[in-house]
């Protein structure tokens, strides 16, 4: 019996991984997400998701606004998304069908791009720097404390006896705007146990950068 739920416990991963069944979207990673949209879906769809992006009036259908509740992609569940992308599941006609993704990404990959376009449809606030500096920058300064996957489990948090913010949360990230943020890191908070200022070690750029990275660690 034990053989047997290997096996198929081994076939799962093996199917996963070529992307030929749906992964489930809270296994993506919002950041991969933003940079394979980058590369591959702002064209059409617009760096902001709403359909605008330098090729679409050049299309015979107009692209999704992807963070249209109304029949959108905001209707859809993650199954359905994820197929969408995947190709799987048809999504419009002719030479103006959504391209066949599954073809060039892995499941695992498509499931990150799931993940941005719920952080588009959900997030109240946008990106307000690079994020690709701020992962530069959260690597190097803040993983210690805030962990590698931003939940505030970094290795120096037990050590020096710190509480340091779970920024995976998405609630709690959505209630602070971005200014409070800039604030936070630029000036840190008052007491020896909490977050100390960066504004003598990181430029206005970087800054603001961490603080959009921080945004594709929440988990929506």
């Amino acid at each position: 019996m034990n053989r047997i739920v290997t096996r198929m416990a081994g076939f799962a991963a093996l199917v996963s991984a070529f992307g030929l069944i749906s992964l489930p979207a809270y296994a993506g990673d919002t950041y991969q997400g933003y940079t394979l949209y980058n590369q591959s879906c702002f064209l059409c769809h617009g760096t902001d998701g709403k359909g605008n992006g330098p090729l679409a009036k050049k299309l015979d259908v107009a692209p999704d606004d992807l963070t249209d509740g109304d029949n959108g992609a905001a209707e859809k569940s993650d199954r359905e998304l994820f197929g969408m992308i995947q190709g799987t599941i048809k999504h419009g006609s002719g030479a103006s069908a959504m391209p066949q993704w599954g073809l060039a990404m892995p499941g695992n990959q498509i499931n990150s791009l799931v993940a941005y376009i719920r952080f588009l449809q959900r997030s109240k606030h946008p990106l307000l720097g690079d994020p690709i500096v701020g992962k530069r920058v959260y690597d190097n300064n803040c993983a210690a404390c805030h962990g590698r996957t931003g939940k505030g489990d970094g290795p120096l948090a037990a050590v020096l006896n710190l509480q340091p913010k779970d920024h995976t949360d998405s609630a709690e990230m959505n209630k602070h705007p971005n200014s409070h943020m800039v604030e936070i890191v630029t000036n840190g908070t008052p007491g020896k146990s909490l977050m100390p200022g960066w504004k003598d070690m990181l430029t206005k750029a970087e800054i603001e950068g961490v603080v959009s990275y921080l945004r594709l660690l929440s988990t929506y």
